[in-house]
């Protein structure tokens, strides 16, 4: 009996979290990413945690997507998320990551994750203007399902559900994309590699301004979501090792179109055998991108949909958590200055950056 509930655990914590990954799916193909690439991705993430023991794995995630997207020229998006990967898997390999956070200071970066929170939720309200019935539908669910069970899965799962059955059945439409991927899964015909082109990357001001900023972020996102789904399974964060493979893990499907994975907060960590949880759900991940099945279902799904999840996670579950760190720790003012600088100026670098300043200057040190 007891075999049996911890199967049903573990079956059930991996379809909820493909699910979860599932509408950061869509939402990336609304900001011009292809899915059949990203299935790349996820492969290298599942053989990544099989070979180093990492429990916390990798998925789309609203805040590096919503940042990147960000970068409206996509060649420039693509030179900036490969300098951001090279990046990562330099500090990853070096061990820099832990000796940053050191230097930055723990304030600055929890500051840093709250104004991305902001971000995500001023995102949640500009979808919301586009679609205003989707967006609105999606809003009023999620902040229900939310208070109600103050869980993320479901909260995304709800809101997602009622906003597109609404969108599908009421209105009768159906989402258009400027970047149409077919939905062959015959490897072996050739229509199915023709959305596999590689994107020739721009490497200018706009790219490496950006990669800045979602190299911080990465850090910051890594650190905050991989402690907490490290957590959930009582195991230590190994950060350098998830830094590499979220980092190796990109390239292949950045230089195709495809999305970037980042460390999710995952419930396969709070599911039996929570590594192997995490490994399947990778797999089973990318099978359904690369053999096209979301870009059948992405046809359903309206970007306006995660209005209300994305409102959801960038207040309840990044901005108000990083706001207390923040508030908690021995220099709030400079977590507060790191958040304020993050949102106003859309990039998570210059908050870091103005967080250390105020910091050197406010030392003892600096000022003898």
């Amino acid at each position: 009996m007891e075999s049996a509930l911890q199967i049903i655990s573990f079956t059930t914590a991996i379809i909820f979290v493909i699910v979860n990954g599932c509408t950061q799916l869509f939402y990336a193909q609304s900001l011009g990413y292809k899915l059949k690439p990203t299935g790349f991705a996820y492969f290298i993430g599942a053989a990544g945690n099989l070979m180093t023991g990492n429990i916390v794995p990798i998925s789309g995630q609203a805040e590096t997507l919503t940042m990147s997207g960000m970068i409206k020229d996509f060649r420039s998006r693509i030179g900036s998320l490969l300098i951001a990967s090279v990046f990562g898997i330099i500090i990853g390999l070096t061990g820099l990551v832990s000796k940053f956070v050191d230097f930055a200071g723990t304030s600055v970066i929890y500051g840093m994750m709250a104004g991305v929170g902001l971000i995500l939720a001023e995102i949640s309200f500009k979808l919301t203007k586009e679609e205003k019935r989707t967006g609105l539908i999606s809003i009023i669910v999620a902040l229900i399902v939310w208070a109600l069970t103050k869980d993320v899965v479901y909260t995304i799962a709800a809101s997602v559900a009622f906003a597109t059955l609404d969108f599908c059945l009421l209105q009768k439409r159906r989402v258009e994309f400027e970047v149409d991927e077919s939905t062959e899964w015959r490897f072996w015909k050739k229509s199915y590699w023709s959305d596999f082109e590689l994107v020739k990357p721009k490497f200018n001001l706009a790219a490496i301004y950006g990669a800045l900023g979602l190299i911080c972020l990465n850090i910051g996102t890594n650190i905050s979501f991989g402690n907490i789904t490290a957590g959930m399974a009582d195991v230590n964060l190994h950060v350098n090792a998830l830094t590499i493979i979220n980092s190796v893990a990109d390239i292949p499907s950045i230089m195709f179109g495809g999305m970037p994975l980042e460390a999710i907060i995952s419930g396969t960590a709070a599911a039996p055998w929570p590594l192997y949880a995490g490994i399947i759900m990778m797999i089973i991940s990318g099978v359904l991108l690369l053999t096209g099945l979301m870009s059948k279902l992405s046809k359903f799904i309206p970007a306006q949909s995660i209005a209300g999840f994305l409102l959801v996670i960038g207040f309840a579950v990044t901005l108000v958590p990083n706001l207390i760190l923040v508030s908690g720790s021995d220099a709030p003012i400079e977590g507060i200055i790191a958040a304020s600088v993050t949102m106003i100026t859309k990039n998570p670098f210059i908050g870091i950056v103005c967080g250390i300043i105020f910091k050197l200057l406010g030392s003892p040190l600096w000022i003898v």
